[in-house]
């Protein structure tokens, strides 16, 4: 089916929506007959539905976590989540809240929703009829009674399911809203579980929050209990540990023996610092010798109290010596008693000093002995503090338990409390906004809409239908069909006549000439012009005529071509279908009229078969008696003789031929001519059967000059005739002027 056509003034492609239309015009009638039953039937369906009410509650779901406890942890939500919404959507949808509200209403016991109890409906007793016919109970569903548990489980399952079929949840978007619709056919019934679905939703979180504050209530008591144990245990371990380490307060042992291990430090920093001074001391005295003058050159010997004394005394006695040696001769008394004191001093000078000698090696020793026995010390205190630490270690590890365990027993004890004095029960996380009211009018079915619905869908479907059947006649509908699907040129069309006194008779040679028939003369012009332009540098004067199918117009199309040629040359129209020949008829002459075969059988003169139109100013040669072998005449040498002979007379010689389809005459006629023009009826002929008239012709090697379309749509034919106006005026005026020639 062609989309687009030429647009003449621009030379592009335009939707042919003109195609349409005439499309949907042919198939208008059943179209209309069509949506006119699809509708009535959509409406005996739609009134025999049962209408539906639906009534809708709007409830509020708070943003806020319900507190049941104080201890988050134990029972909390994530309202900010979008989570926390759609999982309070889906607990509206569940079936414990349907069947919460079944029960409580009674649902169950409805028809609506229950097929077993009450009236049955028309359906069910059509479905029982039908039960009754034996070989039909293989394809309706079986019917079970309930019997046992297990059918009874069914049943409930199949009310719940109808229930939710009724039930919409819808969440408003953007808010905190939701809304809760039911549709029942009942209204009243429909507000009700509308409510009793918000309510059992309300009811149910608090059930909840109450079950999860019990069971957190008694967890945390139980939990209590493990703690108190666990806590005495500790107890009980640090106590036993201090008792058995004979420890009471381990902080202050450990800063006595931090206290001791620095005193016992410093003092051994200390006699180190004196055993090497007499180490240093001792080594100066062992390098300056053995003798008393010896050790009085260490400083620390000549510098003693006792020292300085007993030299001091020396110097005393050594004066006195001196002073008395100046009186008295060495064997005097006081010489002697002089010299023996100074001997004592001296003496004793040399005991101090070897004294203090022996005193320093002595303090050496002493130095040693107190440095290892404070380093000895410090080893065993550092042990000690080491031990000490382990203890410590194992101390605090034991006071750590203590204390964790005790904070989390004083947590939930706290927790414990807080639970049973600041539980809020009687808050809620939802709230009705609106309440279902019963609804005045069905919410389905929409009568008027679905009828509406159904009769536009019919629409659709009819006019999909019209174009699908139109995309498979693969018929010549237009002119421009004829070089988009066979390929051949277009001569022309002639209109569909819808006069009056053609519509029981064949058109006669009066149309052409009728003023009245503006449309159809012009267009058997059109055709002339183009079969002339065609034959421009050919020097044919033959046209042969033919179709595939009788019926299909080449006699209109041969007797009005005739009558166009007459205007302007020497035109003879010869009937050449013998066995079913038209143009006598078509002129109102006698069936015994002589023609064709006259000539050619009895030898009859060719100028009395001949037949002069003086209004249309052409000849006529009829086809005569209808001859037993019509195939061998028009192929034999007097025939083709014949032709010769008139074409000596006329400029042009048109040939009704018979069609292809039916014999092989028109065959023996196209060789004889050089050509055929090809006679279409439009919506009639089929692509096949003008395929295999082409394939004939092109098989014995006769051109085709052309295909005329024949009775195209009148609507069409007019379109083409307004839209070219300008042009077939202009061409009837050349045509005038030639004719007039």
């Amino acid at each position: 089916m062609k989309l687009t056509e030429p647009n003449p003034a621009s030379g592009q492609s335009r939707i042919d929506l003109k195609r349409y239309f005439s499309v949907i015009g042919r198939y208008w009638m059943p179209i209309t007959l069509f949506v006119i039953v699809v509708t009535l039937i959509a409406t005996l369906l739609i009134l025999a539905i049962t209408p539906v009410y639906r009534a809708t509650a709007t409830l509020l779901i708070e943003s806020q976590a319900s507190k049941t406890i104080s201890i988050e942890e134990v029972y909390a939500l994530d309202t900010s989540k979008k989570e926390y919404y759609q999982t309070q959507f889906e607990i509206l949808r569940s079936d414990y809240l349907s069947e919460k509200v079944i029960e409580e209403l009674g649902i169950s016991q409805i028809r609506e929703f229950n097929n077993l109890v009450g009236k049955p409906s028309a359906r069910d007793k059509l479905l029982a009829m039908l039960h009754q016919v034996e070989f039909l109970q293989g394809f309706l569903p079986k019917q079970k009674p309930l019997t046992d548990a297990v059918d009874k489980g069914a049943a409930d399952q199949a009310v719940l399911k109808k229930f939710k079929s009724h039930l919409a949840i819808e969440p408003i978007r953007n808010t905190q809203l939701v809304r809760i619709q039911f549709g029942s056919a009942d209204p009243v019934l429909a507000a009700n579980v509308a409510n009793a679905l918000g309510q059992a939703y309300i009811e149910s979180n608090l059930e909840a929050r109450l079950v999860a504050t019990q069971t957190a209530s008694g967890w945390i008591t139980d939990r209590l209990g493990e703690l108190k144990n666990n806590l005495d245990i500790s107890e009980l371990a640090l106590t036993q540990y201090l008792q058995d380490e004979g420890l009471i307060e381990l902080d202050d042992i450990d800063e006595l023996a931090g206290t001791e291990l620095t005193n016992l430090t410093i003092r051994v920093a200390e006699a180190r610092e004196k055993r090497v001074a007499a180490e240093s001391l001792y080594s100066l005295m062992q390098g300056n010798g053995a003798g008393s003058a010896a050790l009085l050159s260490v400083p620390e010997i000549s510098n003693h109290p006792q020292v300085r004394d007993v030299k001091n005394a020396e110097t005393d006695a050594q004066r006195k010596v001196s002073e008395l040696s100046k009186r008295y001769g060495e064997k005097h008394d006081k010489m002697i008693q002089a010299r023996a004191q100074l001997t004592a001093v001296r003496n004793r000078a040399n005991s101090v000093i070897n004294e203090l000698a022996r005193g320093i090696e002595k303090e050496l020793t002493n130095a040693r002995k107190q440095e290892a026995s404070l380093i000895t010390s410090l080893a065993n205190k550092k042990n000690d503090y080491q031990h000490i630490s382990s203890k410590r270690a194992q101390y605090e590890s034991l006071k750590r338990d203590v204390d964790s365990s005790r904070q989390l027993y004083d947590m939930f004890l706290s927790r414990q409390k807080e639970t049973t004095a600041t539980s809020d029960f009687e808050s809620v996380i939802a709230r009705f906004t609106d309440k279902a009211k019963t609804a005045q009018d069905p919410f389905r079915p929409q009568t008027t809409k679905l009828i509406v619905i159904s009769a536009a869908f019919a629409l659709l479907i009819a006019i999909a239908g019209a174009f699908l059947a139109d995309a498979y006649r693969n018929t010549i509908e237009k002119p421009d069909d004829v070089e988009e699907k066979l390929g051949l040129q277009h001569l022309g069309f002639l209109p569909r006549v819808k006069a009056k006194r053609f519509k029981n008779t064949p058109l006669d040679h009066t149309l052409y000439l009728d003023p009245d028939a503006a449309l159809f003369s012009e267009s058997v012009r059109t055709i002339r012009t183009s079969i002339l332009l065609t034959l421009t540098n050919s020097k044919r004067k033959i046209l042969a005529v033919t179709s595939s199918l009788p019926a299909e117009g080449k006699t209109t199309v041969a007797l009005n071509l005739a009558q166009s040629l007459a205007k302007m040359e020497r035109t003879l129209l010869i009937d050449c279908d013998l066995r079913m020949p038209a143009i006598g008829g078509r002129y109102g002459l006698p069936r015994n009229q002589a023609g064709l075969t006259n000539a050619l059988v009895m030898g009859t003169p060719i100028s009395e078969c001949i037949y002069h139109d003086d209004e249309s100013s052409l000849d006529l040669l009829p086809a005569g008696l209808l001859p037993p072998n019509p195939q061998e005449l028009l192929g034999s040498p007097k025939f083709a003789a014949l032709i010769d002979q008139l074409k000596q007379s006329y400029d042009r010689i048109i040939l009704d031929t018979p069609p292809v389809h039916v014999v092989s005459d028109s065959l023996l006629l196209g060789r004889l001519a050089g050509g055929m023009v090809l006679v279409v009826k439009a919506e009639s002929t089929t692509e096949k059967q003008i395929n295999f008239t082409v394939s004939q012709l092109v098989r014995h090697d006769i051109a085709i000059d052309g295909v005329v379309l024949n009775q195209l749509s009148s609507k069409f034919a007019e379109e083409k005739y307004k839209l070219h106006y300008g042009y077939y005026n202009a061409n009837k005026q050349s045509d005038d002027a030639l004719e007039a020639s």
